[in-house]
């Protein structure tokens, strides 16, 4: 993943165009497993960033001295261009939640990649050493801090979202998949052209989502990279406690990471089709979108682009399914 989501993890990506659908009712759609679809009407928009690497790491560093924000970290959302998603798809309100993963893991007898392997394990929280390492006592089922089942599930790679959408499919008879990285910021911007689809401004977060702030600066004074408002929680909320943005989606900002279907590819906005893109053919990772509870301001923007490696695994990382109509 790209240095400066690197160094979330040890302190602690805009301009588009509203389609006139995201002013209507939104549709939703309950699944069986307790999970709810919003139908995501077809629309275009403008992907990417529509102010300059140096004009954003300007913004960031003047907002927060104390980032020492870099431009390279802005220039794979480079150039801005225009995307039409050309059908309407369903996506999850919200992050796919520990009971709902439980189900599968259940039902499906399936071990994540943090349970298998010769490298099982993943990112928590030790209290003895006072910070977050790699063991393998961690996994979706234990991160270090507490979860419940209504919390998102997190710990779980790229092919561990894969097998969840494809058990998924066969159960409820519909195509489950990860949403491509365009319909993810697609839905995510909701029409909006700001940074966040709740503004320009990086401290409206703690109205729409679980980041890095000053609840997590107090318990850990070290993390600087933080909002200087509080959303309320350290590590991870209960899905769905902060404000959707207009189409109905919760936690499209911070809380986890999500997996989309693409692999990541720094110049790929540079040759991607204006319908429906879906990234390269090929890559060494996979994309992350939205930021996270442990995420500074610049990486939970809507145009905010990471990856990790498919088998890879954090105490950040989760997912939610998106269902072609």
């Amino acid at each position: 993943m790209r240095n400066f989501l690197i160094g979330c993890i040890v302190l602690f990506t805009m301009v588009g165009t509203a389609c006139n659908e995201t002013k209507e009712p939104h549709r939703k759609l309950a699944v069986d497993l307790g999970m709810e679809l919003v139908l995501i009407p077809a629309g275009e928009f403008k992907m990417g960033i529509g102010e300059s690497a140096e004009e954003a790491a300007t913004f960031f560093n003047k907002t927060y001295g104390r980032l020492l924000v870099q431009a390279d970290w802005f220039k794979d959302e480079h150039p801005q261009h225009r995307v039409r998603i050309t059908k309407p798809f369903y996506l999850g309100a919200y992050p796919v939640t520990r009971g709902q993963f439980r189900q599968f893991v259940a039902d499906a007898g399936y071990k994540t990649d943090a349970e298998k392997g010769d490298d099982p394990g993943a990112y928590g929280w030790d209290p003895d050493k006072k910070e977050f390492v790699f063991n393998e006592k961690y996994s979706w089922r234990n991160a270090g801090f507490e979860q419940t089942d209504e919390h998102p599930v997190i710990n779980v790679s790229w092919n561990d979202a894969v097998e969840y959408c494809k058990w998924l499919s066969k159960k409820e008879g519909k195509t489950y998949r990860l949403p491509t990285e365009a319909e993810w910021e697609y839905a995510c911007r909701a029409g909006t052209t700001t940074r966040y689809y709740s503004g320009d401004d990086p401290e409206t977060l703690a109205k729409v989502g679980n980041v890095a702030d000053a609840a997590a600066e107090a318990q850990f004074p070290d993390r600087t990279r933080t909002i200087r408002a509080s959303d309320g929680y350290v590590f991870t909320a209960p899905v769905g406690q902060f404000k959707p943005n207009a189409f109905g989606l919760y936690d499209m900002h911070g809380n986890a990471f999500e997996w989309c279907a693409d692999w990541y590819g720094k110049d790929y906005y540079g040759k991607s089709p204006a319908d429906d893109p879906k990234g390269p053919d090929a890559g060494d990772g996979r994309v992350l979108r939205g930021g996270s509870w442990v995420a500074w301001p610049g990486s939970t923007r809507s145009a905010g682009r990471n990856w990790f490696g498919p088998a890879d695994r954090s105490d950040f990382t989760g997912f939610r399914v998106a269902r072609t109509q």
